[in-house]
């Protein structure tokens, strides 16, 4: 038989056992939905948090939470992973944190990034402004076995702020269990580089009226400002990242540097007269079954799984993204008397995947190509 012969009857058969596979998740999905369907005022969890291990995602600059710096300063930012529930190694499947800093006030040093094995890096926008330095590990066999205490890497950021303070957070940290279906209890420790003591406090209405910034002392607590309003809409809170799960307690919170406020409103609505006797209206339970299903849907649809097919190469295990971001360019796959020529969104090979520039949109499979 011939070589091409045997790629193509290869590729048949990986065909329809992926059609046998889809349908079967189809099912599985319908099956999902009827059950959600059928239990209206049944609580959809969240993704599941495992508490058995816990771990600490600790920024440092010269092994402080805070640092003083001048314009033009060029500062080294560490960022370690600290398991807190028991000082014992682990074996680590996936981790990842979003390092978020304000354009406004660093500048990313190029290159500067030193991290661990295995540890990938980038650099990438956030919505409200902000930026983020991305670090993630991925085991694509049966996990590492990392220490208590693992250093995952630097990077350097350039201090353009004139005045005021900033902090450099941790979001999105994730340390899976294996499987990578659930995740470990994790929290952060931030870090502030100040200029000056004086912080400037902004408040992004979102289509109310304007509130007038503040300037606070760092460590000092925000004045209340006066309630903006908004047509049609009550102010429900003030919240401190661009997503709103964050809620400013202006009798408790304090300053940790110059930062942004967003405004948190809720549509006033008119509840027709009730002549249904005590009973809800039909309408009333159309609805909770739409939004119901929307948060179904949300939460089976709104992580993908991307997997390679290698056609006799070195197997690479499937990965996760989210729909509408960039896949994470996995290991180069290798088959005895072939060259790698890239991966495919077809089983033809004509159709390529740009790691750069491509997003993921659905369920997919990458194909590789053998030259």
């Amino acid at each position: 038989m011939s070589l091409e012969t045997r790629e193509k009857r290869n590729k048949n058969e990986f065909l329809n056992k992926k059609k046998q596979k889809e349908n079967h998740e189809m099912k599985k999905l319908l099956c999902a939905l009827l059950a959600a369907l059928t239990l209206l005022a049944a609580v959809v969890p969240a993704m599941a948090v495992d508490e058995s291990q816990s771990y600490l995602f600790e920024l440092s600059i010269d092994g402080s939470d805070t640092k003083r710096a001048a314009t033009g300063d060029i500062v080294t930012v560490a960022l370690a992973l600290k398991r807190t529930d028991a000082d014992e190694g682990y074996t680590m499947y996936a981790m990842q944190d979003e390092l978020c800093y304000d354009p406004a006030f660093f500048e990313l040093v190029e290159n500067s990034a030193m991290t661990a094995a295995s540890i990938e890096t980038t650099d990438i926008a956030l919505r409200g402004g902000m930026r983020a330095f991305y670090m993630n590990f991925l085991s694509l066999g049966g996990g590492e076995n990392w220490d208590a205490s693992t250093m995952i890497g630097t990077f350097q950021l350039k201090v353009v702020g004139t005045s005021g303070s900033s902090v450099i957070r941790n979001t999105e940290m994730q340390v899976a269990v294996e499987g990578g279906m659930d995740s470990y209890a994790t929290t952060g420790r931030d870090v502030t580089v100040m200029v000056t003591d004086e912080c400037t406090v902004r408040f992004e209405s979102n289509g109310g009226t304007s509130v007038p910034e503040q300037k606070v002392k760092l460590g000092q607590k925000v004045t209340r400002p006066e309630d903006p309003t908004k047509e049609g809409f009550a102010l429900a809170g003030w919240y401190s990242d661009f997503d709103m799960t964050k809620e400013w307690d202006f009798g408790k919170d304090t300053v940790r540097g110059s930062m942004t406020l967003y405004a948190k409103w809720t549509e006033l609505t008119q509840v027709p007269a009730d002549n249904s006797g005590g009973q809800l209206p039909a309408w009333i339970w159309f609805v909770l079954g739409a939004v119901l299903l929307g948060i179904v849907l949300l939460l089976l649809l709104g992580r993908k799984t991307v997997r390679f097919e290698t056609f006799g190469g070195t197997a690479i295990g499937s990965r996760k993204a989210k729909r509408g971001e960039k896949l994470t360019r996995p290991p180069v796959p290798e088959k005895a008397g072939c060259g790698f020529g890239g991966w495919y969104q077809d089983t033809a090979c004509t159709r390529p995947w740009d790691f750069d520039t491509d997003k993921v949109k659905k369920d997919m499979t990458l194909y590789a190509k053998w030259l």
